[in-house]
Protein backbone atom coordinates (compact mmCIF):
# COMPACT_ATOMS: atom_id res chain seq x y z
CA UNK A 1 0.00 0.00 0.00
CA UNK A 2 2.81 2.38 0.90
CA UNK A 3 4.67 1.50 -2.31
CA UNK A 4 1.53 2.16 -4.36
CA UNK A 5 1.10 5.55 -2.68
CA UNK A 6 4.77 6.42 -3.35
CA UNK A 7 4.41 5.61 -7.04
CA UNK A 8 1.31 7.77 -7.31
CA UNK A 9 3.15 10.61 -5.57
CA UNK A 10 6.11 10.26 -7.94
CA UNK A 11 3.84 10.26 -11.00
CA UNK A 12 2.02 13.34 -9.73
CA UNK A 13 5.33 15.12 -9.18
CA UNK A 14 6.54 14.26 -12.68
CA UNK A 15 3.30 15.51 -14.23
CA UNK A 16 3.60 18.79 -12.37
CA UNK A 17 7.13 19.20 -13.69
CA UNK A 18 6.62 17.97 -17.26
CA UNK A 19 3.27 19.62 -18.07
CA UNK A 20 4.48 23.25 -17.89
CA UNK A 21 7.63 22.30 -19.79
CA UNK A 22 5.63 20.59 -22.53
CA UNK A 23 3.22 23.50 -22.68
CA UNK A 24 6.04 25.99 -23.10
CA UNK A 25 7.57 23.97 -25.94
CA UNK A 26 4.17 23.62 -27.60
CA UNK A 27 3.52 27.35 -27.32
CA UNK A 28 6.96 28.19 -28.67
CA UNK A 29 6.42 25.85 -31.61
CA UNK A 30 3.09 27.41 -32.53
CA UNK A 31 4.00 31.05 -31.93
CA UNK A 32 5.73 31.80 -35.29
CA UNK A 33 2.75 30.62 -37.35
CA UNK A 34 0.45 32.57 -35.04
CA UNK A 35 2.48 35.70 -35.77
CA UNK A 36 2.07 35.21 -39.50
CA UNK A 37 -1.64 34.56 -39.10
CA UNK A 38 -1.99 37.74 -37.07
CA UNK A 39 -0.20 39.66 -39.83
CA UNK A 40 -2.77 38.39 -42.32
CA UNK A 41 -5.78 38.78 -40.04
CA UNK A 42 -6.72 42.26 -41.26
CA UNK A 43 -5.93 41.62 -44.93
CA UNK A 44 -8.82 41.71 -47.39
CA UNK A 45 -8.43 37.97 -47.96
CA UNK A 46 -6.81 36.48 -44.80
CA UNK A 47 -6.82 32.82 -45.86
CA UNK A 48 -5.26 33.61 -49.23
CA UNK A 49 -2.76 35.87 -47.49
CA UNK A 50 -1.58 33.15 -45.12
CA UNK A 51 -1.49 30.53 -47.87
CA UNK A 52 0.63 32.82 -50.06
CA UNK A 53 3.07 34.16 -47.49
CA UNK A 54 3.62 30.94 -45.53
CA UNK A 55 5.43 29.58 -48.59
CA UNK A 56 7.44 32.73 -49.23
CA UNK A 57 8.64 34.31 -45.99
CA UNK A 58 9.64 33.44 -42.46
CA UNK A 59 6.74 33.41 -39.99
CA UNK A 60 8.52 36.19 -38.11
CA UNK A 61 9.11 38.34 -41.21
CA UNK A 62 9.22 42.12 -40.78
CA UNK A 63 6.65 44.45 -42.43
CA UNK A 64 9.04 45.25 -45.29
CA UNK A 65 9.62 41.58 -46.08
CA UNK A 66 5.88 40.88 -45.97
CA UNK A 67 5.10 43.78 -48.29
CA UNK A 68 7.77 42.74 -50.77
CA UNK A 69 6.60 39.11 -50.76
CA UNK A 70 2.95 40.08 -51.21
CA UNK A 71 3.72 42.42 -54.11
CA UNK A 72 5.99 39.83 -55.68
CA UNK A 73 3.18 37.24 -55.55
CA UNK A 74 0.73 39.72 -57.07
CA UNK A 75 3.20 40.70 -59.80
CA UNK A 76 3.86 37.07 -60.77
CA UNK A 77 0.17 36.28 -61.08
CA UNK A 78 -0.60 39.48 -62.95
CA UNK A 79 2.17 38.69 -65.42
CA UNK A 80 0.71 35.22 -65.96
CA UNK A 81 -2.72 36.78 -66.49
CA UNK A 82 -1.30 39.25 -69.00
CA UNK A 83 0.18 36.42 -71.07
CA UNK A 84 -3.10 34.50 -70.94
CA UNK A 85 -5.11 37.53 -72.13
CA UNK A 86 -2.73 38.22 -75.00
CA UNK A 87 -2.95 34.60 -76.12
CA UNK A 88 -6.73 34.64 -75.82
CA UNK A 89 -6.99 37.80 -77.91
CA UNK A 90 -4.65 36.32 -80.50
CA UNK A 91 -6.80 33.20 -80.79
CA UNK A 92 -9.91 35.36 -81.14
CA UNK A 93 -8.29 37.29 -83.97
CA UNK A 94 -7.23 34.06 -85.68
CA UNK A 95 -10.61 32.32 -85.68
CA UNK A 96 -12.88 35.37 -85.82
CA UNK A 97 -14.16 37.38 -88.73
CA UNK A 98 -13.89 41.10 -89.32
CA UNK A 99 -17.52 41.45 -88.33
CA UNK A 100 -16.65 40.35 -84.80
CA UNK A 101 -14.15 43.14 -84.14
CA UNK A 102 -16.62 44.96 -81.91
CA UNK A 103 -16.91 41.88 -79.71
CA UNK A 104 -13.15 41.85 -79.17
CA UNK A 105 -12.86 45.48 -78.05
CA UNK A 106 -13.43 44.69 -74.36
CA UNK A 107 -10.85 41.89 -74.44
CA UNK A 108 -8.38 44.16 -76.20
CA UNK A 109 -8.97 46.78 -73.50
CA UNK A 110 -8.32 44.13 -70.85
CA UNK A 111 -5.01 43.25 -72.48
CA UNK A 112 -3.94 46.90 -72.32
CA UNK A 113 -5.19 47.37 -68.75
CA UNK A 114 -3.57 44.25 -67.31
CA UNK A 115 -0.33 44.97 -69.21
CA UNK A 116 -0.32 48.34 -67.45
CA UNK A 117 -0.91 46.54 -64.13
CA UNK A 118 2.23 44.48 -64.75
CA UNK A 119 4.21 47.69 -65.15
CA UNK A 120 2.62 49.29 -62.09
CA UNK A 121 3.37 46.31 -59.84
CA UNK A 122 6.92 46.05 -61.17
CA UNK A 123 7.43 49.71 -60.26
CA UNK A 124 5.93 49.03 -56.84
CA UNK A 125 8.26 46.12 -56.14
CA UNK A 126 11.30 48.09 -57.27
CA UNK A 127 10.29 50.99 -55.02
CA UNK A 128 10.01 48.71 -52.00
CA UNK A 129 13.48 47.36 -52.70
CA UNK A 130 15.14 50.79 -52.49
CA UNK A 131 13.40 52.55 -49.60
CA UNK A 132 15.33 55.37 -47.97
CA UNK A 133 14.61 57.13 -44.69
CA UNK A 134 14.68 60.59 -46.25
CA UNK A 135 12.13 59.75 -48.94
CA UNK A 136 10.21 56.98 -47.18
CA UNK A 137 6.79 58.66 -47.09
CA UNK A 138 7.02 59.76 -50.72
CA UNK A 139 8.08 56.29 -51.83
CA UNK A 140 5.28 54.64 -49.86
CA UNK A 141 2.80 57.02 -51.46
CA UNK A 142 4.11 55.97 -54.87
CA UNK A 143 3.83 52.28 -54.01
CA UNK A 144 0.25 52.69 -52.77
CA UNK A 145 -0.73 54.64 -55.88
CA UNK A 146 0.75 52.10 -58.29
CA UNK A 147 -0.77 49.08 -56.50
CA UNK A 148 -4.15 50.86 -56.37
CA UNK A 149 -3.90 51.54 -60.10
CA UNK A 150 -3.37 47.82 -60.72
CA UNK A 151 -6.59 47.08 -58.82
CA UNK A 152 -8.44 49.80 -60.73
CA UNK A 153 -7.24 48.31 -64.01
CA UNK A 154 -8.68 44.93 -63.04
CA UNK A 155 -12.02 46.49 -62.13
CA UNK A 156 -12.09 48.39 -65.43
CA UNK A 157 -11.40 45.18 -67.34
CA UNK A 158 -14.30 43.38 -65.64
CA UNK A 159 -16.67 46.33 -66.11
CA UNK A 160 -15.81 46.47 -69.79
CA UNK A 161 -16.48 42.77 -70.21
CA UNK A 162 -19.81 43.08 -68.40
CA UNK A 163 -20.93 45.71 -70.91
CA UNK A 164 -19.67 43.83 -73.95
CA UNK A 165 -21.35 41.22 -76.08
CA UNK A 166 -18.25 39.04 -76.19
CA UNK A 167 -18.60 35.25 -76.08
CA UNK A 168 -20.03 34.35 -72.64
CA UNK A 169 -17.74 31.43 -71.81
CA UNK A 170 -14.66 33.54 -72.51
CA UNK A 171 -16.04 36.43 -70.45
CA UNK A 172 -16.66 34.21 -67.43
CA UNK A 173 -13.16 32.74 -67.54
CA UNK A 174 -11.43 36.09 -67.99
CA UNK A 175 -13.43 37.66 -65.16
CA UNK A 176 -12.59 34.73 -62.89
CA UNK A 177 -8.88 35.10 -63.55
CA UNK A 178 -8.89 38.88 -63.19
CA UNK A 179 -10.83 38.67 -59.92
CA UNK A 180 -8.36 36.13 -58.54
CA UNK A 181 -5.41 38.36 -59.40
CA UNK A 182 -7.16 41.36 -57.85
CA UNK A 183 -7.42 39.43 -54.59
CA UNK A 184 -3.63 39.02 -54.50
CA UNK A 185 -3.15 42.70 -55.33
CA UNK A 186 -5.62 43.80 -52.64
CA UNK A 187 -3.62 41.86 -50.06
CA UNK A 188 -0.41 43.37 -51.39
CA UNK A 189 -1.86 46.87 -51.03
CA UNK A 190 -2.80 46.05 -47.43
CA UNK A 191 0.81 45.18 -46.62
CA UNK A 192 2.07 48.30 -48.35
CA UNK A 193 -0.24 50.43 -46.21
CA UNK A 194 0.75 48.41 -43.14
CA UNK A 195 4.41 49.03 -43.90
CA UNK A 196 3.79 52.75 -44.24
CA UNK A 197 2.05 52.78 -40.87
CA UNK A 198 4.72 50.71 -39.12
CA UNK A 199 7.34 53.50 -39.18
CA UNK A 200 9.99 50.81 -38.71
CA UNK A 201 10.65 49.55 -42.23
CA UNK A 202 14.44 49.17 -41.99
CA UNK A 203 14.79 50.67 -45.51
CA UNK A 204 18.55 50.20 -45.55
CA UNK A 205 17.95 46.46 -46.06
CA UNK A 206 17.95 46.12 -49.85
CA UNK A 207 16.27 42.74 -50.10
CA UNK A 208 16.36 40.85 -53.37
CA UNK A 209 13.07 39.11 -52.65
Amino acid sequence: MQIHFSIKLLVSFLLLFISPLFLSFSTAANRPQDLLRSSCAQARYPALCFQTLSNQVSPTAKPLELAQAAVKASFARTLTLSVYLKNTLKSQLTVGSKGNNRKRVALSDCVAQISDSVLELNRTLNELRKLQMGTFEWQMSNAQTWASTAITNGNACINGLNRSDAEEKMKVEVKRRVTEVSMFTSNALYFIIRLGDSRNPKPHSNSNN
